[in-house]
């Protein structure tokens, strides 16, 4: 029955039955064959391929492993392993013989950060022919990691703060601006006493990347950007300590367009309402640590009726409610306008806010107070009531929202454009990128729904686009009425690699946002403290979800 098929054949059979089947199928043949002759043996032309190959990327090593060749045990069948830079097995970087069905190559034999392709294959036995090559990859020796990133607080203008993992055998820092030539800076007992090497005399606005080595090995890169120097029409208040209206008082001299820098741990009041009228920027000196300068707001700034101004910046600096029992939490602002005006641009920058009834407000009627692009980058945000992080009523309106790097937590309402003037108020667009949410909206306050995306009548013309970003659970602060979204039927919303946490619990949910299984406590490391580092590895946007400064 059997003894007449050829090679062919067998592949057919093979391939129809499937490989479930095919032991079945040979021990038919095998008894069959001994039933017409038992002195033909049936032996195969060549052995089988392993059928997979796995790899697993290491630090310091490699791990393959691949499944044993069919009809063998392990330890029977001997495997050419060959390790190649291409894929065409042209520039071959490692060969070997073994019996095993897994191998760990280091990185004494394959260079990190190479791309590598592996092929296998079965040595004949018994008079049966090699299998033909089962090839897998790519894979990569990924080279340990001992440098740290570098945060904000550890880069100037004009130096970094390079820190590491403990290792006492690392040797040295290989400093390369972009486009330049590389330094060689030398570790000593100091060095590795404190983890860190402080490096000055570099160059403002330039890109970096730092190496450090054990030896000629690498063991750690990364790169860092310095900050731009403070150029412009300054107004240095960093000589003048123990003067709390020392900002109030520069602010009402300055010409339009100044920056105003302020020293770096100082106190600075805002006691009454400032209105502005011109353009300019506040901002800490530049320096290393997070002793910013503080705008303690025991009220807010505004803007005077009429005005026309192109900017207003807000840069590495702390601005707080400072109130007795918190109360600020009832009263202040950043910036609240109750009058008709235009200002082109609100940006804040690289700042700790918190403890505010708003952090940024427009409520006038008539022709309203028109914000135009409103950005938030690489902020911490806590503890922000009822008027949100942008708030618009009456004809009040924002074109534009960017918020992107940022930490917002304990935010009763999030983006409330709940606007019901006539004529209706339009919003450009709406951008959160690389943001962690959490503790928001609240519960409700008064019997009203608390949304964490509020438009009402508002039309978004340009759609609503979350990227990147994790929503994290409600704030139980008395009721349950949290919601997610309102908006004009028909409004485009995009989501992009963003995620909510199991007890992020609404009524009206936002459309496309991805479901992570777990509570907002089993996703980061201790969010009641403001602690958002992500602790469960397995969470697919470990590395490409929410505020960097936490991945």
């Amino acid at each position: 029955m059997w003894q007449n098929l050829n090679t062919k054949d067998m592949k057919k059979i093979i391939y129809t039955i499937g490989a479930p089947g095919i032991a079945a199928v040979f021990l038919i043949l095998l008894v069959d064959a001994c039933k017409k002759d038992e002195d033909n043996e049936f032996a195969l032309s060549r052995q089988f391929s392993p059928s997979t190959i796995a790899t697993v990327n290491g630090e310091t090593k490699v791990g393959l492993g691949w499944t044993p060749s069919l009809f063998t045990q392990p330890g029977e069948v001997e495997y050419v392993v060959e390790i190649s830079k291409n894929v065409d097995f042209s520039a071959i970087a490692f060969t070997t013989t073994t019996s095993e069905l897994i191998l760990e190559i280091t990185d004494e034999t394959l260079a990190i950060k190479q791309d590598y392709f592996v092929r296998i294959k079965a040595v004949g036995k018994d008079g049966a022919g090699d299998s033909n090559w089962k090839t897998g990859g790519p894979f990569r020796i990924t080279g340990e990691q001992f440098l740290q990133a570098v945060p904000n607080e550890d880069v100037s203008d004009v130096g970094v703060i390079l820190r590491w993992r403990d290792n006492p055998t690392l040797t040295k820092i290989v400093l390369t601006p972009e486009g330049g030539s590389a330094t060689e800076i030398t570790l000593n007992e100091t060095d590795h006493a404190a983890l860190q090497k402080t490096v000055m005399s570099l160059t403002q606005a330039k890109s970096y990347t730092a190496e450090i080595f054990q030896d000629a090995k690498t063991k750690g890169i990364i790169t860092f950007k310095t900050k731009a120097s403070i150029t412009g029409n300054i107004v240095d208040l960093t000589g003048t300590t123990g003067n709390p209206g020392a900002l109030v008082t520069a602010l009402g001299a300055a010409p339009s367009g100044s920056v105003i820098v302020l020293r770096r741990g100082e106190p600075y009041n805002i006691s009454a309402a400032f209105s502005f009228t011109k353009s300019v920027t506040i901002r800490t000196a530049l320096g290393f640590g997070n002793n910013l300068a503080t705008l303690r707001m025991t009220s807010n700034f505004t803007v005077t009726a009429g005005s026309t101004i192109d900017s207003l910046v807000f840069r590495d600096l702390i601005i707080k409610g400072t109130r007795v029992n918190r109360t600020s939490f009832d009263s202040d602002y950043i910036l609240n306008v109750g009058n008709a005006c235009v200002v082109k641009n609100v940006k804040l920058e690289s700042c700790i806010i918190k403890i505010l009834r708003g952090v940024v407000r427009g409520q006038a009627a008539g022709a309203g107070a028109k914000f135009g692009n409103y950005t938030v980058n690489n902020c911490v945000i806590d503890s922000i009531k009822e008027f949100a992080i942008a708030a618009a009523s009456n004809t009040s309106a924002f074109a534009n929202i960017k918020l992107t790097n940022s930490t917002l937590y304990k935010v009763r309402k999030f983006i409330s454009l709940a606007t019901a003037g006539t004529p209706a108020s339009v919003n450009n667009s709406m951008i959160i990128e690389n943001c962690t949410i959490n503790e928001s909206p609240g519960g409700a306050v008064l019997a009203t729904t608390n949304f964490l995306l509020d438009y009402n009548t508002v039309v978004c013309t340009d759609g609503i686009a979350i990227k990147n970003s994790i929503i994290g659970s409600v704030w139980n602060e008395t009721g349950t009425l949290a919601s997610g979204m309102r908006a004009v039927s028909g409004t485009g919303v995009t989501i992009t690699n963003s995620y909510s946490t199991s007890d992020f619990t609404s009524t009206s949910p936002v459309p496309g946002l991805s479901t992570y299984s777990g509570t907002s406590t089993a996703l980061f490391t201790d969010p009641a403290n403001g602690n958002f580092k992500i602790k469960d590895a397995t969470f697919a946007g470990k590395n490409t979800a929410g505020d960097p400064r936490w991945r």
